[in-house]
Formats: structure tokens, C-alpha cells, sequence
């Protein structure tokens, strides 16, 4: 029986998929921004907002592309990428993946997290939040 998980997602490493890595997150960020671009693009942009060197924005480009995050056209003499994945899929998997791995998949939980309700809404408002996620999310 084959795997259901996006490949993406299958580790070549036998160990579990526990999220992407902030390098990794910054180049896909930039990627879906310019939707297509080159290494020397991304690494311009990444180099505004911190140190780093060519050969690491390139690497991580390449095992972007392993993972099937990124796709790769070899034809021009500077390789363009574009996303294989569009950013929102991406961003609901990982979230996915961590919500099950962190709090076993107590979706009201991580919706109540994420949007920071506990302290921002009154008692009766985060009741019907919770019960109005508790519907619908199955969590």
C-alpha cells in the first residue's frame, strides 16, 4: 500500500515529519512571492534581512526540490524555480502536522492558540468560539 502523504511530507531519513525549517520557510516565502525566480534572486532578497551565503540558499533551493517543494527548469543558464506546492496547502499541512504532533489533535485547542482568544475575548464569546469549533472541526 502506498503512502497518502504528499511527498513532501515522506522523510528520506526514516524519521517523522516535524515541520520546515525557518531557512527553508524564508526561501518558500520568497518563492511564492516572486512565483518564479532564480537562486541568485532569492539569496538578494534573503540578504537584505540577514547574513547568508549564496551556496546556502542554493543547497536549501535543491533540497526544496528533493522534497518536491520546489520545481526546477534546467533550460536557461541561471535554473528558474517556481513552486510545486501552492503556499496555502503547504501552511495547512504543517500545521496539521504539528497540531497532531503537539497536542494530538485537539483542533479547538490549536484554533484558540493561534488566533491568541483566551486573553482577547470574554468568558461567554470563547464558550461559543469553542463550541462553534467543537462542531465544526471534530476537535
Amino acid at each position: 500500500m502506498e503512502d497518502a502523504r504528499p511527498k513532501w511530507l515522506r522523510s528520506t531519513k526514516g524519521a517523522p515529519f516535524t515541520g520546515i525549517g525557518s531557512l527553508e520557510a524564508d526561501i518558500l516565502a520568497v518563492v511564492w512571492e516572486k512565483d518564479e525566480t532564480t537562486v541568485r534572486a532569492v539569496y538578494e532578497t534573503l540578504r537584505e534581512r540577514r547574513t547568508i551565503a549564496y551556496t546556502t540558499v542554493m543547497t536549501v533551493m535543491n533540497n526544496l526540490v528533493k522534497k518536491h517543494l520546489l520545481a526546477q527548469d534546467k533550460t536557461a543558464i541561471a535554473y528558474v524555480y517556481t513552486p510545486a506546492i501552492p503556499g496555502r496547502e503547504v501552511g495547512q499541512t504543517v500545521l496539521e502536522s504539528v497540531v497532531h504532533k503537539l497536542i494530538s489533535d485537539q483542533t479547538g485547542t490549536a484554533i484558540s492558540m493561534l488566533l491568541g482568544l483566551d486573553s482577547d475575548l470574554p468568558g461567554d464569546k470563547l464558550d461559543e468560539l469553542r463550541t462553534w469549533v467543537r462542531d465544526n472541526s471534530g476537535g
